[in-house]
């Protein structure tokens, strides 16, 4: 609404053109003025310049027409006037017409051509521009009652066409159908009937009444129909029932008869239509198929090999198939009238409890296992469905013990699996730093051993300098090596090894990392046999062990190591025979299950941030089981942990495979000189080797990439060895060698590598492998092999 109480802009109807004024003012300003002053208030406005133009806007059903005096002395109305009678008959539209008040022959002209217009509002100037918006508001709200009252008589008369059409289309329907159809009044007496329902019953058209049911029912759903119907009368429901209703052959045939109230605004029932269906031949088929279907149940409830029961709400049995004798060794009257639970597994009882109970609250419960007694004593696993129905349960049982073993065994080798591809991961990890790091470890290595060596007479201190600096190298060395045993990137070096020896000589090392607070026992076993193992793999392995420990017992405790010989003959992934048994345990917090079962798996840890790797017990199953044995772990949450290092025992006694190792370590001199050529791309690297090279009094040719080992071959023929690296740009070790070969197809070639694998195809071309870094001791010994080989 405005400001004068009428229908503003925004309170217009749907139809746009009725909301627009058309200003016709063609003579001076007051058409453009009109027009400022309507679109400031908000309306939707138009001048217009023609009586033709006019003459447009007037069929097109514009809201009104503002117009001055003076446009009314035109001689040529007539095209207005037209346009007005061509209007339907619920249009009157308004003209709002600006007179000049005066008494001029030509306000005279055109006043006497306003009668014309018809719905004319006449105002006198000058006005007040309210009392022209007044006007404007007024025409419009005509304007809109107009269209109201068009829109008014014309619902009434489409639902005076529709009803009439209706009412013929229901007749024609109901009197087409196949199917039997009535209507009653609100109290149940029946008032319609269609051709069909006469047609059938064979009762006289047009002569029945409220009680023409009577006597049409069969004596045996009289009863039951007449109830049903009183129900539907009640209480408002739907009303369905089958019947047997009386044809007009005199014989009885079954029906579906349905009901539905039609409602009135206030929800008050002001009329019953219902249907009759003969389904007579359907139900027949259907008992039949239903005897069918009873006796292919009752034979598929014998010969299924589920178990089948119905079971009463307090639990007892009602009835159950044949299976259960079958698959549990129960005969049926063992079973019926009694509760299962004494054939629960005991672990099982309160998941099955609750499993009825979910039965019971919801129709479509979940499915749930458990385990039967079998009448041999034995245990078999059933997962079951139940549905409950009329107070009973309903209860089906497949038997899924092998599935669950099968399923196990699966679990078990994805586990295994898990474990071979995680242990793959890390060996490539590490593969590529050990690279890196021994090329680092070589440099310093070899420029160690040079100093050594070059120093005349060096003092204490410097002497002690290089050999703690050397001492540095090769607990680096050790630590790659470590890391590529572990990753399974390097093999072992396995010796016969005392571990009855080798525990007490760790006491004082492993004390210092306990610390003072933590007691250490230890017990050794007389004459315990000697295990195939590497040394120091097995001294980190039982030191990684015992801070395991220390880490469990929050600073204070005891910890206790025992080494035994144990005849194995347990089923665990371990063939049977005699094994050295290294145990470490403690009386700290202990593991769950949960985290027991991911204690060695790689890079799990339970310790906080800097705190652990999440590697050491990884390491230790990794050592166990390239060495031939086993690594097993027990825990209790709150009481301690056990931990069991199995190794083989060795065929040699200690002392003989000690000294196999230590003639392996011998150094082995060559017996002349020889022309070598060193290839290796980091200077650093290769100043070191050529320097070793030279120390064992060979004279050394220096080559920095593949293709310069080349040219230097093509032009000394007198070179007898090759030392090359391998992972160098653009040429690698393997792919000089190959070109070698197809020139001097007898080069020794040894590669020098910080990788633990020989390169793919390497084996082909490559006479030895030397792993970085090496020692002079190290080198002269390959260089033996090769040149006496």
């Amino acid at each position: 609404m405005n400001a004068f109480g009428n229908p503003s802009p925004g309170s217009r109807q749907a139809d746009e053109k009725l909301t627009t004024i058309a200003i016709f003012a063609p003579h001076g300003r007051d058409a453009q003025v009109a027009l400022k002053l309507l679109e400031k208030e908000g309306y939707d406005a138009v001048t217009v310049d023609t009586l033709s133009e006019l003459g447009s806007h007037i069929r097109n059903h514009i809201g009104c027409i503002l117009m001055t005096e003076e446009a009314m002395a035109s001689d040529n109305l007539a095209v207005v006037q037209e346009a007005i009678a061509d209007q339907p008959s619920w249009s009157d539209l308004p003209f709002v017409v600006l007179s000049n008040g005066t008494a001029s022959q030509r306000s005279r002209n055109a006043t006497s051509r306003i009668d014309t217009l018809r719905n004319v509002i006449l105002l006198s100037r000058p006005l007040h521009a309210e009392e022209l918006i007044r006007a404007i508001n007024w025409a419009l709200a005509a304007r809109v009652r107009q269209v109201q009252a068009r829109q008014h008589v014309e619902e009434i008369e489409l639902r005076e066409s529709q009803l009439l059409e209706s009412e013929t289309r229901f007749h024609t329907i109901v009197n087409s159908v196949d199917q039997m159809i009535w209507s009653t009044r609100p109290d149940g007496f029946h008032d319609f009937y269609n051709d069909r329902w006469y047609e059938y019953t064979g009762v006289p058209k047009n002569s029945t009444d409220g009680d023409a049911w009577n006597g049409m029912f069969h004596e045996e759903d009289q009863e039951r129909s007449r109830r049903i119907w009183q129900h539907s009368l009640d209480t408002g429901e739907p009303y369905e029932i089958e019947y047997r209703l009386r044809h007009r052959s005199g014989a009885y045939r079954w029906v579906l008869g349905r009901a539905q109230p039609v409602r009135g605004p206030d929800g008050t029932i002001k009329r019953w239509y219902g249907t009759c269906t003969d389904i007579h031949d359907e139900v027949v088929a259907r008992t039949e198929e239903v005897h069918e279907l009873t006796k292919q149940r009752d034979t598929a409830w014998d010969l299924t090999e589920d178990l089948l029961a119905v079971v009463a709400q307090d639990g007892s049995a009602e009835t159950v198939n044949a299976a259960w004798q079958r698959q549990l060794g129960y005969a049926p009257e063992e079973l019926i009238g009694k509760t299962f639970e004494p054939l629960l597994h005991p672990d099982d009882m309160d998941k099955t409890v609750a499993a009825f109970d979910n039965i019971e609250n919801d129709p479509v419960a979940k499915p749930y296992e458990n385990r039967l007694r079998h009448k041999d004593g034995s245990y078999l696993t059933f997962v079951w469905s139940a549905t409950m129905r009329n107070g009973r349960i309903y209860a089906f049982g497949r038997n899924v013990t092998e599935e669950r073993a099968r399923e196990a065994a699966l679990a078990e080798t994805e586990a295994a699996l898990r474990q071979s591809q995680k242990l793959e991961m890390i060996g490539q990890l590490t593969g590529g730093v050990a690279h890196d790091f021994n090329n680092l470890l070589m440099a310093i290595q070899s420029s160690l051993n040079l100093l050594q060596k070059r120093l005349v007479a060096p003092s204490d201190e410097v002497s002690r300098f290089i050999d703690n600096a050397r001492q540095a190298t090769e607990r680096g060395a050790r630590l790659t090596q470590r890391m590529l045993a572990f990753a399974r990137k390097q093999d072992l070096n396995a010796h016969v090894v005392d571990v009855g020896a080798l525990v007490p000589d760790m006491r004082d090392l492993l004390q210092r990392s306990l610390g003072a607070e933590i007691e250490l026992e230890m017990t050794v076993a007389e004459d315990v046999a000697p295990a195939l193992v590497d040394r120091n793999q097995l001294e980190m392995a039982i030191l990684n062990l015992a801070v395991n420990s220390r880490d469990a017992l929050d600073g204070t405790g005891t910890i206790s190591i025992t080494v035994d010989e144990v005849d194995w003959d347990e089923p665990r992934d371990l063939e049977p025979g005699r094994y050295v048994r290294i145990s470490v345990s403690d009386n700290g917090s202990g593991m769950d299950s949960a985290t027991l079962s991911q204690a060695m798996e790689p890079f799990f840890t339970t310790k906080g941030v800097g705190k652990g790797t999440g590697l050491g017990l990884s390491m230790v199953h990794g050592l166990a089981k390239q060495s031939g044995g086993t690594f097993i772990m027990e825990s209790t949450l709150g009481e301690g942990t056990k931990a069991c290092l199995l190794l083989p025992v060795a065929e040699q006694d200690a002392e003989t495979g000690e000294a196999e190792a230590e003639a392996e370590e011998q150094q082995t001199k060559t017996d002349r000189s020889r022309v070598i050529l060193a290839v290796d791309d980091d200077f650093l690297v290769s100043m070191g080797t050529v320097a070793m090279l030279e120390d064992l009094g060979h004279e050394v040719i220096e080559a920095h990439s593949g293709a310069e080992a080349l040219t230097q071959l093509s032009e000394r023929p007198d070179i007898e060895l090759i030392v090359t690296d391998q992972a160098m740009p653009k040429m690698t070790g393997v792919e000089l060698a190959q070109q070698v070969r197809e020139s001097r197809p007898d080069m020794p070639i040894i590669l020098a590598t910080g990788y633990a694998d020989m390169p793919e195809g390497g084996a082909k071309y490559i006479t030895a492998k030397l792993d970085k870094p090496f020692s002079d001791a190290g080198l002269a010994k390959v260089l033996g092999d090769v040149l006496k080989g």
